[in-house]
């Protein structure tokens, strides 16, 4: 039978994809963001987080602090990708999101499948910008078809009905996001290999799974996958997150040990005003504990990558269960 044997999470930040020199630029253009949040959701300005921050706050923006850090996000990411790499897997069960790229208000589903024999991956084009310009090349560089497991990823949708899951499915979706082609283009540096796709509507309200629906889904996702009877080994991947915009990294520290220790009810404490935008990747981290749940999460490193003097930037994370 098919069998879950190793899982990975990571961050997959614009940080990750410059040195140290840009950090301060990106914070720069949180002084315009609108997107910034309280940890209960509500809007907060960049002036008023300004107000509010820690004194020592000019201490974690400086270069050398940057260029620390940047250099411990690239060695805890290429520690997961290598360990990826050695997991050999045969498929990856991938948790990922779509932030309004393909799909859109007309039809948002809370959990949707991709299904297509293959996959399109379109990156980004040109841009003048110069942040886009350096970071948008690892969604992917070269417009091209992705394999994903089908006849698989079809079983799945068929398990996750009977399991009283209420699953869109796709066979047609255009492209795939940016989060899953980081998968390709970071991730899985040295082979191709096919992928169930599994979409979380974590971005926007007010159809976002909760975070006990999503480690339910994740233990619903690994038990369809072991009843395959194809000798498969496949391996539970997550990208995105943790608190992106406002970094709130003792509640990004308390998701991390509410993984570890299998802690479903401080998992449900999360606040949900948290989980929005790009923060609320971290329920595709919870599905992907979900998953790998008979396997030990170890988190590799938790970098909170501050870059402005607000108090702004992402709590960087990376993680695996083996």
């Amino acid at each position: 039978m098919a069998r879950v044997v190793f899982g990975a999470a990571t961050s997959r930040s614009p940080l990750m994809a410059v040195g140290a020199d840009m950090w301060a630029t990106i914070g720069e253009r949180d002084k315009q963001s609108r997107r910034l949040r309280h940890v209960d959701g509500s809007p907060v300005t960049y002036d008023e987080l300004l107000a509010r921050a820690p004194g020592n706050m000019a201490q974690q923006v400086t270069p050398a602090v940057f260029q620390a850090k940047a250099a411990a996000v690239q060695a805890a990411f290429k520690s997961v990708t290598d360990q990826l790499a050695a997991a050999d897997p045969d498929v990856i069960l991938f948790m990922g999101d779509d932030e309004e790229e393909y799909i859109h208000d007309d039809l948002r589903p809370a959990i949707a499948l991709y299904r297509g024999e293959t996959w399109r991956n379109i990156p980004r084009p040109p841009s003048s910008d110069p942040v886009a310009a350096a970071t948008n090349w690892q969604w992917g560089r070269e417009e091209r078809d992705y394999p994903i497991a089908a006849a698989l990823t079809t079983h799945v949708l068929k398990y996750l009905i009977e399991a009283e899951f209420d699953v869109a499915d796709s066979l047609t979706l255009k492209a795939m996001a940016h989060g899953f082609g980081f998968l390709y283009e970071r991730m899985l540096t040295t082979r191709e290999v096919p992928m169930i796709p599994v979409i979380v509507n974590v971005h926007t309200p007010p159809a976002q799974p909760t975070a006990k629906r999503c480690y339910d889904l994740g233990r619903a996702l690994r038990a369809a996958v072991e009843c395959w009877d194809e000798d498969l080994r496949v391996a539970v991947v997550a990208s995105g997150g943790l608190s992106v915009g406002v970094l709130e990294e003792a509640v990004d520290r308390a998701a991390l040990a509410a993984m570890q220790a299998r802690d479903i009810p401080a998992m449900g404490r999360l606040p949900r005003g948290w989980m929005q935008g790009s923060t609320g990747e971290v329920l595709c981290w919870i599905t992907a504990a979900g998953a790998a749940e008979h396997l030990k999460m170890q988190v590799v490193d938790y970098i909170p990558a501050y870059r402005s003097l607000a108090g702004t930037g992402t709590g960087l994370g990376f993680a695996v269960w083996h």
